[in-house]
């Protein structure tokens, strides 16, 4: 039967341990011990306006377009542009110029890393009637 000595057992747990160090080390984000890898998307959106009281008209927007960016890990799947939505609300609006934060609808599995421009100015009329 093959013995190994102390020293030897010693000596190939070194070796083990720095195999799974150099792997984990040399690539961090696909190695064995990740299931996905972590990717960054960046997307150009058209920006929505939602919820504009029926009294409300909306005049103008300072941006009509938005740079989106974002995280996800890739579990063998990609976020597509149609699952993105960028969009302001118009809830409590006031009539003139209000300052909209841009608000972003993202699958699950993403996470927002920065929206450019933040916020845009909307001017908002009442309709005459």
């Amino acid at each position: 039967m093959f013995s190994l000595s102390e020293n030897q057992k010693k000596l190939l747990l070194a070796f083990f341990i720095a195999v799974l160090l150099w792997g984990y080390a040399s690539n961090q984000t696909a190695n064995v011990l990740n299931y996905g890898e972590d990717q960054a998307a960046t997307f150009l959106m058209d920006i929505e306006a939602r919820n504009l009281p029926d009294n409300y008209q909306l005049e103008s927007m300072s941006v009509d377009r938005a740079v989106v960016r974002i995280d996800y890990v890739s579990y063998f799947s990609r976020v597509d542009r149609e699952e993105i939505k960028a969009y302001v609300d118009l809830r409590n609006v006031d009539p003139g110029d209000n300052m909209k934060i841009i608000e972003v609808e993202l699958p699950s599995s993403a996470r927002l890393m920065g929206v450019d421009p933040g916020y845009l100015l909307v001017n908002v009329t009442k309709k005459e009637n």
